[in-house]
């Protein structure tokens, strides 16, 4: 009997050992086959270029460029070479308010009115009670009213002094709006307290000390270098260049930032080192936490898949949990281009991926960022890229149904009130600006709005369909106590319901 305890007793040592040697060893390299990996996706998604950085515990582990930047002369992307990044500039606006917070010169708590005295919206009450921080957390109540800007001929102060010609949607505090102009008052905000451009103070308060010496913060800054991106848009199988009208630089406290991969990575070591970067301190670790606190929920409050907690908005950051890991992230959409950030503050990780085509909307730069969070926290991967192909055409056959009942909830047999030569004309608002009108044939009209063409479609009665910029828009003309058409009510996403005067015959 003896002898068999002891063979057992030395099975089970050997089995033990065994055992903790295999949970002891370390984990397959994450980026192992990630070069592979990554090239399937770019073929997969039909995407022409993209670029990838990873930190992690205080070190860039990883930057580089993947596909193309300039189809035509077969130009690669590098990890030098620029993207505009889109929305990703708010997180910088929202440092800088905190740097001036640190400086003794912001109360995040107090009402914008107190620094900028001709800071007015349309709403009186909105106007007084907002403040630095509900400029930054979408909280204001003013939906996104994107096309006063939009490819405007427009600067900066003119677009803020329009502010108060665009109708709140909500009260304030009610509801998550996104919004750009709120971010570009932000940046006014901080042009007055500080003494100093929006840009200026960028570059001396952040992107100097964080040795970000390659990114720009204005289109004639980038057209100076040499390794920058082009953006692309899919026209029927073929690639064409998207270009770099949008004006974005007009309102770049929200979106104006073009920088590469390395940059970037600077950008997320100085988020994770809590506002440290070398050792020299950014943002104080206080005013940087206040950035990353949940400030609202984002609406709808939804799931779309059991991994992902529900999102809220701080301040230029989405809060969330993945997989029940803490995750701050934001992505950047402009012209083409596609840019998304992400880190995981408790495991000190991070990873941001560009790209130069918005053709698969954030598809791509998801299936990248995902699978790079499955490998760094060491969890099953999840085959991202299939499920995503699932949502899109989920949203393909949804953005149909849409079109579908569009169509049905038209009133057949219908015209309009009056012929078709009584509705050309001019027709103005003191935000939005201003288009003309002129017909084309028996039932169509077509315009001209921010330099980008339109048509108009008749719809039923005096209701007209648009297409191109003011694609499904719907235009309802209006007549006045004398029966002639002297305005035009246009119902924009995002915008509600926008009344347009008429000005001119």
């Amino acid at each position: 009997m003896r002898p068999l305890v002891q063979t057992i007793l030395l099975i089970c040592i050997i089995s033990f050992g065994y055992a903790q040697k295999k949970v002891a060893s370390p984990p397959t390299d994450p980026l192992v086959g990630f070069d592979n990996f990554v090239n399937q996706m770019l073929i997969e998604w039909r995407v022409p270029g993209a670029a990838v950085g990873i930190v992690k515990d205080g070190k860039i582990l990883y930057t580089k460029g993947y596909g193309f930047k300039d189809l035509k002369n077969n130009l690669p992307v590098t990890a030098q070479t620029l993207f505009p990044i889109a929305s990703c500039t708010k997180s910088f606006t929202a440092t800088a308010l905190g740097i001036l917070a640190d400086e003794g010169k912001l109360d995040w708590n107090k009402p914008v009115k107190d620094y900028l005295p001709d800071f007015q919206l349309h709403d009186e009450y909105a106007t007084r009670i907002i403040t630095a921080r509900d400029l930054v957390s979408h909280r204001t109540g003013l939906p996104r009213h994107d096309w006063t800007w939009l490819y405007a001929n427009l600067d900066r102060q003119s677009l803020y002094q329009r502010l108060k010609y665009l109708p709140l949607s909500k009260p304030v505090y009610a509801q998550y709006q996104y919004n750009n102009l709120m971010y570009m008052t932000a940046g006014v905000l901080i042009e007055r307290i500080s003494g100093k451009s929006w840009e200026n103070f960028l570059r001396e308060k952040i992107l100097s000390p964080l040795e970000m010496k390659q990114t720009v913060l204005a289109y004639p800054e980038l057209f100076q270098s040499s390794d920058y991106s082009l953006s692309y848009r899919d026209n029927n199988g073929q690639w064409l260049e998207q270009g770099f009208g949008s004006n974005i630089d007009a309102i770049g406290p929200a979106g104006s930032i073009k920088s590469n991969v390395v940059d970037m990575s600077h950008w997320l070591l100085m988020q994770l080192g809590k506002g440290k970067f070398g050792n020299q301190q950014i943002i104080s670790e206080t005013n940087l936490k206040e950035t990353h606190t949940p400030h609202i929920i984002v609406s709808p409050a939804e799931i779309t898949f059991s991994e992902l907690g529900y999102a809220s908005y701080g301040m230029g950051w989405n809060i969330n949990t993945y997989r029940g890991f803490l995750r701050l992230s934001h992505n950047g959409s402009i012209e083409g281009f596609r840019s998304q950030m992400t880190f995981f503050p408790n495991q000190n990780f991070g990873v941001v991926v560009l790209t130069n085509t918005g053709a698969v909307d954030y598809y791509f730069v998801n299936s990248i960022c995902n699978y790079i969070a499955d490998k760094w926290l060491n969890l099953p991967v999840i085959d991202w890229a299939s499920r995503l192909k699932t949502a899109q055409a989920e949203a393909k056959a949804k953005q149909q149904k849409t079109k579908d009942e569009n169509a049905s909830k038209r009133k057949s047999d219908t015209k309009p009130s009056q012929k078709l030569s009584s509705y050309r004309g001019k027709y103005e608002h003191p935000a939005y600006g201003s288009f003309v009108l002129e017909t084309r044939g028996d039932e169509e009209f077509i315009g001209v709005f921010h330099n980008l063409p339109f048509t108009l479609q008749h719809y039923h009665y005096d209701v007209f369909e648009g297409t191109g910029a003011f694609d499904q828009a719907k235009f309802d003309f209006r007549i006045n106590a004398t029966g002639d058409i002297d305005r035009v009510v246009v119902t924009l996403a995002n915008a509600g319901d926008i009344e347009f005067k008429k000005t001119a015959p």
